[in-house]
């Protein structure tokens, strides 16, 4: 059963989003791959601190300015896109089966984020989208 959404930290795709930022934080590549992926890993840090951001920014604005809340949650999918394109990247470089594995499952969550977010878009545009 689910409780009633109070403030942003209530939205499970911001909890979501914001435990993958912090996995993708902790991502250590594997030391023989370290120096040449360092510049590519803080890409992906960086990122994946705008999902969470946007989602926080988008509740605030959907009661003043919708068009605005609903673009940043189409920036939050757009990061997602991203992160996932990466992760495919660092998959497809490092020969690391654990480091793989671990960058797969993150991608897929990653996945899941991205429907959420567009859920969360469908849903808010029915109740706040003035604009019929």
């Amino acid at each position: 059963m689910r409780t009633p959404v109070k403030s942003f930290r209530d939205l499970e795709v911001y909890q979501e989003s914001t435990k993958l930022s912090a996995q993708i934080f902790n991502l250590k590549s594997p030391t023989k791959y370290k120096k040449a992926l360092e510049e590519e890993m803080e890409n992906l840090r960086q990122t994946s601190k705008i999902i969470p951001k946007m989602i926080v920014e988008s509740y605030s604005d959907k009661f003043e300015d919708f068009k605005l809340a609903d673009k940043k949650l189409e920036t939050a999918c757009q990061a997602v896109n991203l992160i996932v394109a990466k992760l495919d990247f660092l998959s497809a470089v490092v020969e690391d089966e654990n480091f793989r594995g671990l960058v797969s499952e993150i991608s897929k969550k990653y996945q899941r984020v991205k429907m959420r977010t567009l859920n969360l878009k469908r849903a808010w545009g029915k109740v706040f989208n003035k604009e019929k």
